[in-house]
Formats: structure tokens, C-alpha cells, sequence
């Protein structure tokens, strides 16, 4: 198909025009879990905000493989099982100057602290490393060092990878992204991430999803325990979703676990 350059500007209006931007995210999400004769319900509140606003790929959910702004967050989560219940809290954020990244966090749950704080470098928009530190109560000091980078491709398609390492090398850990805009308003996202220690094997997980707008997709992954997932978000509007998912593990016929939440984005 020809196109004029007449139709250029008016393209790249259009594609300005369909871009969303937003500053907050908050999710509230309840998961059943049944393990045969054990159950476990776990509801969970999570917000972060942004100093800045972030720009959407097409899909509501989804935007730049790196995003260097600064921003807080903050959630809680209860458990309840049979026998008792427990609760977690986290809290942390990320400041951005200049190239510079400073980060912090804190989890707290009743049976341990976990505390992480770190700093990180932008060598370009689309190459970050980062040095964290994490410690707990009940484990020892650990030291990771991390890089992410983004290829861009084609309009907003790109490849992202990320690579971490422990101070022993005993923990090595690597991911990538793949986003592409299809024809006709559809998007698909492709994930993989493998994991290596010392004291297990080697395991890696995959996880795709398909949009079929800016705000219907449904996605699914498997990994090596043959564990697996399938999954579905709408949004309402330009502010609320629904999500829902179901996860089981081939292995374990009677493992069933349920998914419900809701997602505000402003």
C-alpha cells in the first residue's frame, strides 16, 4: 500500500492523540489458593506513584522497557490459611537526578525484614546499571549488581534484556521483553527469564500476551516445574480494569489457585 506524505502529519497526530498518560497505579487483588486440604487466601493492596508522567506504548498497561522517574510506592498484603494468617508491608522508591538513581525499600512480614537500598547509573536513555544491597534478619548481607538495556526497534517495538549477579556469583539471573505493535490496534509482548544457582537447577520461565486493543489482552506462561498460568485484563475506561487468572502446575492435579482484581491508573 502507497501512502502520500500528505498523510504523514496526520499520522503522527494520530498516534500522539492515542497516547495515555498517567502518574499513579494502585491494584487491589484477592488470590485463592487450594492445595487439595490446605487452602490459602491472600488479599493484597499496592500504589505507586510518579513524579512524572509516564507514557503508554498503545496499551493501557504497558510502557518503556527503562523508566527513569523518580516515584514512591507502598503495599500491603494479608494471608490467611488454615492454622492462621499473616501480613506483610513494603514500602520504598526510586529518585532520579541527573543520570544518577538512588533506591530504598523495606519488607516487613512476621516472619522477617527484608532491606534493600542501592544506586544506579544511566549511561544512555536506554542502558541503566545498578548496585543494590539487600539484608534481612534471618540471612546474611547480599550484594547485587545489575544492567538493563532496551533496544528500540521499530516505532515503540523493542527488546529489553536484563542481567543480575550476586557478590559470589553463586545467583545469576537473566530476562528479556519483546513488544511489538501488530495490524489493526493489537499488540503482543513476549517474556522469558532464566535463573541459575549453585544450589539448584536451572530454571526459566515464558510468558506471552495478547492485546486485543488498548484495553483487552489475555496472556498465559509456563515454566520448568511445569507449573502454569493463563490470565485476562480489561479496562472500563481509561482509569479502571478487571483482571482474572487461574494458575496450576501439571504435576499437582489438585492445585488450583484463583485471581481477582481491580486496577486504577490516574
Amino acid at each position: 500500500m502507497k501512502f502520500k506524505f500528505a498523510a504523514l502529519p496526520l499520522m503522527l497526530a494520530s498516534a500522539v492523540v492515542s497516547a495515555e498518560q498517567y502518574n499513579s497505579f494502585t491494584d487491589v487483588d484477592y488470590t485463592s489458593a487450594d492445595y487439595g486440604n490446605f487452602d490459602v487466601d491472600t488479599l493484597g493492596f499496592n500504589s505507586q506513584y510518579y513524579f512524572g508522567a509516564l507514557n503508554t506504548l498503545g496499551p493501557r498497561k504497558e510502557f518503556n522497557y527503562i523508566l527513569p522517574v523518580s516515584n514512591i510506592y507502598g503495599g500491603f498484603e494479608y494471608v490467611d490459611y488454615d492454622g492462621g494468617d499473616s501480613d506483610n508491608v513494603n514500602l520504598g522508591g526510586e529518585y532520579y537526578t541527573g543520570q544518577w538513581k538512588l533506591f530504598g525499600g523495606l519488607s516487613d512480614s512476621d516472619s522477617d525484614t527484608l532491606y534493600r537500598a542501592g544506586a544506579g547509573f544511566l549511561f544512555t536513555p536506554n542502558l541503566l546499571a545498578e548496585a543494590e544491597v539487600r539484608d534481612s534478619d534471618n540471612s546474611d548481607t547480599t550484594l547485587l549488581i545489575r544492567g538493563k538495556y532496551n533496544h528500540q526497534l521499530t516505532g515503540t517495538d523493542y527488546i529489553g534484556f536484563t542481567a543480575e549477579v550476586d557478590d559470589d556469583f553463586d545467583y545469576r539471573s537473566v530476562s528479556t521483553k519483546y513488544f511489538t505493535a501488530l495490524s489493526g490496534g493489537q499488540y503482543l509482548t513476549a517474556q522469558l527469564s532464566l535463573i541459575d544457582t549453585d544450589f539448584s537447577d536451572l530454571y526459566w520461565q515464558g510468558e506471552l500476551e495478547f492485546y486485543f486493543n488498548e484495553n483487552t489482552s489475555i496472556g498465559g506462561g509456563y515454566a520448568e516445574n511445569e507449573s502454569y498460568f493463563l490470565d485476562a485484563t480489561h479496562f472500563f475506561n481509561r482509569n479502571v480494569a478487571g483482571k482474572i487468572g487461574y494458575a496450576s502446575n501439571r504435576d499437582l492435579s489438585e492445585l488450583d489457585v484463583f485471581s481477582i482484581g481491580v486496577t486504577v491508573q490516574l
